[in-house]
């Protein structure tokens, strides 16, 4: 996971140099303490020029601050050192993306959409402060394309309290034991196959694969937690859904017609909640290093609200 400061968050809502300080301190201590984290929280170059404190932008009001370590640590990161996302800015043939009617194109939350696209999972981080705390929520909504002729709406995930973030973080697992163990202890809605285990001991350890594996399997976790009793989705559910199972590229698809046919008894797994049936699972998600694959029960049964994970390994319908 990669998080991008959202540019509008930045928005001279600050009363005063102190107001500015304690909305940064946190993240700035986090970068301090978390190494590992330094370098996956990323802002543009552009963001030190956003507006703070009435004609002073970001960047010149931290220049005037009395507190000299939060001044060093402020500029370091976001007028000098970085990371800054714009010197691997992700491509897209379709490059434009809007919230609210706001050009987001080069700004953390047009790079986050970027991201999703292409397969890695990406968050953005919003700094809150009266008036407004626009963004105390989660997803944000970005839309792809211009507005007149729109490709796809994405659904952000955006964090605003730093201990929220840290945790959100995961220790890259070191084997195919430490995945299924971060997924079984993390991802309570998922039931996973004792199968899986004996599906991947053939094949060798990939932390790239095995770090994608629990980004598609968290966003399953989060599609059935925003699941409603009745089997209807929330606001938020439909999001998720229109992101990753809609469009051209979706972390999750259907086989097609033909290879349900001809690789159906592949695609038939015991069942991880009942020893004396299995399920057809031709829905997968996709995972393009190695051409790896989750096959799951989809969709659910009417009032289950967890998701069957029978699958995990190299793509089926290669064989």
């Amino acid at each position: 996971m990669e998080w991008f400061i959202n540019d509008l968050s930045i928005r001279g809502q600050f009363i005063n140099h102190d107001a500015l300080r304690d909305a940064l301190t946190p993240i700035l201590q986090l970068r301090q303490r978390r190494a590992d984290l330094r370098s996956r929280i990323l802002c543009s170059r552009p963001l030190a020029s956003r507006p703070a404190i009435g004609p002073l932008n970001l960047q010149q009001a931290i220049v005037q601050a009395q507190d000299r370590t939060f001044k060093q640590l402020a500029l370091t990161w976001l007028a000098n050192a970085g990371p800054f996302w714009d010197d691997s800015r992700e491509s897209n043939l379709d490059d434009y993306f809007h919230h609210a009617g706001e050009d987001v194109t080069d700004h953390g939350l047009g790079e986050a959409s970027r991201r999703l696209i292409a397969g890695t999972a990406a968050a953005t981080f919003s700094f809150l402060n009266p008036p407004g705390n626009t963004f105390r929520h989660s997803p944000i909504e970005v839309h792809h394309g211009i507005p007149e002729d729109p490709i796809d709406t994405l659904a952000v995930r955006n964090f605003w309290q730093v201990d929220d973030l840290e945790s959100s973080a995961i220790v890259p697992p070191s084997s195919w034991a430490e995945m299924l163990s971060s997924a079984t202890n993390r991802m309570n809605l998922l039931l996973f196959s004792n199968e899986i285990s004996v599906q991947l001991r053939p094949h060798p350890f990939s932390r790239i694969i095995a770090e994608k594996v629990l980004e598609r399997l968290d966003v399953l976790q989060s599609l059935a937690a925003e699941t409603l009793p009745d089997g209807s989705r929330s606001a938020k559910a439909t999001q998720i859904y229109n992101t990753y199972f809609v469009g051209d590229t979706p972390y999750f698809s259907d086989e097609s017609p033909e290879n349900k046919l001809k690789f159906k008894h592949d695609m038939t797994f015991d069942d991880p909640g009942n020893t004396n049936a299995t399920l057809f699972c031709p829905w997968h998600g996709k995972i393009k290093t190695s051409q790896f694959r989750i096959h799951f029960e989809w969709p659910r049964p009417l009032k289950q609200n967890q998701i069957k994970i029978c699958y995990i390994g190299p793509k089926i319908t290669k064989r």
